[in-house]
């Protein structure tokens, strides 16, 4: 990373996936991205090999690896989650959502290479850390969707990303590994059936305005589905009476199992502290835990 600019209120920086970034120094929001790494197919194959190089994967893991996991597995007194892959993620963060778009159309032979890349990389980390220490979930990180619906289709999503998923799976599940966490805003709900047949079956934020309403997600998939969020941040930052109706909307379900409330995503910065006090309150009393 490197910064360009800055001043008091915000800076403008090379991330790490070599974006020209414009973010806010005060306050977390979503940052501008400037521009992208990747402009084209030429640019997506540089990157692919430099920095997706199956041949070089020893350099992934530093020389202490193996002693940090096993040191984890000793002092473990946390859950413990690994990486299944971030295929659309990594994608969209070297280009943008409109480059990762055109990109597969115009290079899909390169689109695919990189996943598989990832999806070798991340095969390989299960089996050299479950040598060691005892995985309880796997997790996939994907932002693959926006307030009305996924940003690729289902029978993109079919062909590029759903088959690393169904592989990293067959491992995990080999290794012992049946829990999963799946991260994406959006509105998942067209692409839930495909993520079932990888064996994939836990979602989190499940944003309410984006139509993840937790309730009609459980009515229409049935006990199969597990989620993680699912409280409308817009509700809370309304005051008590809005905040006792979202925790009473959701307390049927709290209530059933295979459901963690919580704010679906960021706490936003019209959320007072006393709004959040008491929210936390009602949701102690709601789930009670102790």
């Amino acid at each position: 990373e490197k910064i360009i600019q800055e001043d008091k209120k915000t800076k403008i920086f090379i991330d790490r996936y070599g974006r020209v970034v414009k973010d806010f120094k005060d306050h977390t929001s979503m940052p501008h991205w400037i521009e992208f790494p990747v402009k084209n197919k030429d640019d997506l194959k540089r990157i692919v090999d430099e920095r997706f190089n199956p041949d070089k994967i020893e350099e992934r893991y530093s020389q202490d690896w193996i002693e940090k996991v096993k040191k984890a597995n000793e002092e473990k007194d946390c859950l413990i989650l690994i990486d299944g892959g971030c295929y659309y993620w990594n994608l969209r963060s070297l280009a943008g959502v409109d480059g990762a778009s055109y990109l597969f159309y115009d290079a899909p032979e390169i689109v695919d290479e990189l996943f598989e890349r990832i999806n070798y990389f991340c095969i390989e980390g299960i089996k050299r850390a479950t040598k060691y220490i005892k995985i309880d979930i796997i997790g996939f990180g994907e932002d693959i969707a926006f307030k009305n619906g996924a940003l690729v289709s289902p029978s993109m999503f079919e062909k590029f990303i759903l088959p690393r998923y169904k592989k990293v799976m067959e491992v995990a599940n080999s290794k012992g590994i049946f829990l999963t966490w799946y991260d994406s805003d959006g509105d998942l709900r067209k692409l839930i059936p495909y993520y079932f047949k990888a064996g994939i079956n836990c979602f989190s934020p499940c944003e309410v305005a984006a139509g993840m309403s937790c309730p009609e997600l459980r009515e229409k998939f049935g006990r199969n589905i597990r989620m993680i969020g699912g409280i409308d941040k817009r509700e809370i930052a309304k005051g008590k009476e809005e905040i006792d109706k979202e925790i009473e909307r959701n307390k049927k379900l709290i209530e059933e199992g295979g459901y963690i409330p919580g704010i679906d995503h960021s706490v936003s910065s019209d959320i007072s502290f006393d709004n959040y006090r008491y929210y936390i309150e009602k949701l102690i009393k709601a789930t009670d835990l102790k």
